[in-house]
């Protein structure tokens, strides 16, 4: 941070339900909240992964991809003008003959500040967008900005890219839906799988003395994947969406319920440490047995992307369309 000058910053998240592949009525369905937020005082706002795209393990994801200046950034970078706020969300980019998951973020002047990619696709996302190794860090006038896209801050490395790169907030957006109990996936884990999203805030908050604004969407969620019909088919968002001041203190949280929160944080570099704990193998914090089943399915779904003719035949498609 310029001058090593701790400043306070008001931040939103801002907490929606998704429909799957109707990217204009979930713009038109954030533009409420986000107004809502802006008119809290929040300058910075976050919005779930995947806000205008949904949720869908099945090919017709691909059907809601968006070349780099489609719709979604283009909404981003007219309210963030309108409003005279920071704004972020992530869409599914279509680029060459690949699929991305892209987080934006637009600042008071209408211009993009940066985008992060997300490196590591989670589960059956691996089967629909390719993961894109990068800094996942975003430099702008309120200071540098760490982006840790879902699954992401589960993983081992991304507590040290924060503290490497030495970040002065983090967003998280999310869009994780509860595990649907099963053999693979016991009643036991699912609970533990909730209680790290309702701790992640503030364990990335209290481990590296930097704000955190975690989102995450509400609202069912259906979307069957045929080619692996183990997995569960339907489920639900459980919201849980945080925000963590510097010192690890959870400042605000809501529930299952659509809404918006806005809160106070402290950027203040003496409050900034250099401690990563030691990762849990692949991971960053404890997260039980059944995650390791995560691995395999990614592999797959890895091959089953390289493979598609018509994934690339899509992507180019919307790439090249500017709708």
């Amino acid at each position: 941070m310029a001058g090593g000058i701790a400043k306070s910053l008001r931040v939103a998240a801002v907490q929606m339900e998704s429909e799957n592949g109707m990217i204009q009525r979930n713009l038109q369905r954030a533009t409420r909240l986000v107004e809502k937020a802006a008119g809290r005082g929040a300058r910075l706002i976050v919005l779930p992964e995947f806000m205008p795209t949904g949720y869908i393990f099945a090919k017709e994801m691909w059907d809601a991809g968006e070349p780099a200046q489609g719709p979604t950034v283009r909404w981003l970078k007219e309210n963030s003008r309108r409003l005279g706020v920071w704004l972020g969300t992530s869409f599914l980019e279509a680029e060459g003959s690949d699929f991305f998951n892209t987080f934006v973020l637009t600042n008071p002047k209408g211009a993009e500040d940066g985008r992060v990619r997300k490196q590591t696709p989670a589960l059956a996302e691996a089967f629909f967008f390719r993961g894109f190794p990068n800094r996942h860090i975003i430099d702008t006038e309120l200071g540098r900005i760490g982006v840790g896209i879902c699954y992401e801050n589960l993983l081992a490395y991304t507590p040290r890219l924060m503290r490497d790169q030495d970040v002065d907030l983090i967003i998280m957006p999310h869009s994780a839906p509860s595990p649907t109990p099963s053999v693979l996936f016991p009643r036991r884990q699912v609970r533990r799988y909730n209680q790290n999203l309702k701790n992640l805030a503030a364990y990335y908050s209290g481990m590296l003395g930097v704000p955190v604004v975690l989102v995450n969407k509400v609202g069912r969620w259906r979307s069957p994947l045929p080619l692996l019909p183990f997995l569960p088919q339907e489920s639900s968002f459980p919201g849980l969406s945080t925000i963590a001041d510097s010192n690890g203190e959870v400042r605000a949280q809501i529930g299952e319920e659509e809404g918006v929160i806005v809160e106070e944080v402290s950027l203040d570099p003496r409050r900034k440490t250099r401690y990563c704990p030691p990762p849990y193998g692949r991971w960053s914090m404890k997260v039980g047995w059944a995650m390791n089943q995560f691995v395999l399915v990614e592999a797959v779904g890895g091959l089953f992307y390289r493979i598609s003719v018509e994934r690339r035949r899509k992507a180019k498609i919307i790439a090249s369309s500017g709708r």
